[in-house]
């Protein structure tokens, strides 16, 4: 009973702090467009998430390596977010709103790799699987979403921060009551990230995986502002988050059953193509509707690169250099990758609109298509050769 009790507590834990996380990516670049500010503005405010995250995520990851405690950061991280989150909602200066999204984002980007890192240690603790765990992030993201879009088109996107204001402090709460762990020994060792880039394969595959999923964050900053362009409203907003996330939880839950590990980087050349195809389509679009039916493709898309990128990557790096591994490739290509995304889509998306950053989009995940193949086709030679086996 103690067990379910717990598990209980981080899987509705790991429901709220993704639900917040919908209402961020889905709703906030809509209610900066409502509060007057430009698409390159709204742009440059969205690329400081993952630059601020690269910096913090390292020193909240310290500071529970240093004091041995992951769910007494989350609580920090969590009401420093609380605070940003009341102050960023009362400004209307360009200046003021980016300094207050320093502050926004220092505490909000570490919460999801922390809730993930104590579900995983969770599942080893009471033998269960990760997926059974962090499937329920995706339901609330899905969810709220859907809930969210309906409420804020009935009361108006400066509703916005009664839900957010609320979940925030509901997640508080949760978070006082989730069972510790003790985060690893290992502290980070920048020596060890100095290693990993003096790998050629290895930085080809961190290239690669950039140029697809450069395409993935930029989507997120701006599928919503894309939405509206063609004739959608909040109301459409929930639906074509929920349909997006909901394929994707539902991928990750079946993933025992379609997902074979041998042959990581054959998954992430037919993601590559399933993202040339999305683009494109997206880019085409008339109407709402059609973008709500290829919205289907985010969950596929997403989960079947990022299991395959991850099996091949724990399969390249030995087994010491995993975490560090694990960062830095989460540094690559959803930080750096949302860096660019964000600033350089605003400044297309402004001057050009929604149709063209799409079609580039495309360009780049097909350049990607292609790389791996290539990529695939040198694994598999250096394969044949370790093995001594002659090549047809």
């Amino acid at each position: 009973m103690i067990i379910q009790n717990q598990l209980l507590s981080l899987r509705m834990f790991m429901f709220f702090v993704s639900a917040i996380g919908s209402m961020v990516v889905s709703f906030l670049p809509i209610y900066l467009q409502h509060k007057g500010f430009s698409s390159s503005q709204i742009g440059w405010f969205l690329a400081i998430g993952p630059f601020i995250g690269l910096i913090a995520q390292p020193l909240w990851g310290y500071a529970s390596d240093k004091y041995k405690t992951v769910k007494k950061v989350l609580f920090a991280c969590l009401v420093g977010f609380l605070l940003s989150v009341i102050w960023i909602f009362q400004i209307n200066s360009f200046l003021w709103i980016i300094t207050a999204g320093i502050f926004f984002f220092f505490f909000f980007s570490p919460v999801h790799p922390l809730a993930d890192n104590l579900a995983k240690r969770q599942a080893q603790i009471h033998s269960v699987t990760f997926g059974s765990i962090r499937m329920w992030g995706s339901i609330g993201f899905a969810i709220v979403s859907l809930v969210s879009g309906f409420l804020l088109s009935e009361f108006g996107i400066g509703f916005l921060v009664i839900p957010v204001t609320v979940f925030t402090v509901i997640t508080c709460i949760l978070a006082l009551l989730l069972s510790d762990t003790k985060a690893g020994t290992k502290k980070i060792n920048y020596k060890d990230i100095g290693v990993l880039f003096k790998d050629p394969t290895l930085l080809v595959f961190f290239f690669l995986t950039a140029l697809v999923l450069l395409t993935h964050r930029t989507s997120d900053s701006f599928i919503s502002l894309y939405l509206f362009e063609i004739g959608g409203n909040e109301m459409l907003v929930g639906w074509i988050w929920f349909i997006g996330v909901s394929s994707e939880a539902l991928l990750f839950f079946l993933s025992a059953k379609w997902f074979r590990a041998s042959s990581p980087i054959f998954y992430i050349i037919i993601a590559s193509f399933l993202y040339c195809i999305r683009w494109v389509l997206t880019a085409f679009a008339q109407d709402p509707t059609m973008l709500l039916m290829i919205q289907v493709l985010h969950g596929i898309c997403f989960a079947i690169v990022f299991l395959g990128a991850l099996e091949y990557l724990y399969k390249a790096i030995p087994e010491e250099l995993q975490a560090t591994g694990h960062m830095v490739f989460v540094g690559i290509t959803f930080g750096i990758t949302g860096i660019v995304g964000s600033s350089i889509g605003g400044v297309v998306f402004e001057n050009y609109g929604g149709k063209l950053l799409y079609l580039l989009l495309a360009i780049s995940s097909f350049i990607g298509f292609i790389g791996f193949i290539l990529f695939y086709l040198k694994e598999k030679k250096t394969e044949s050769k370790k093995l001594n086996i002659p090549i047809n």
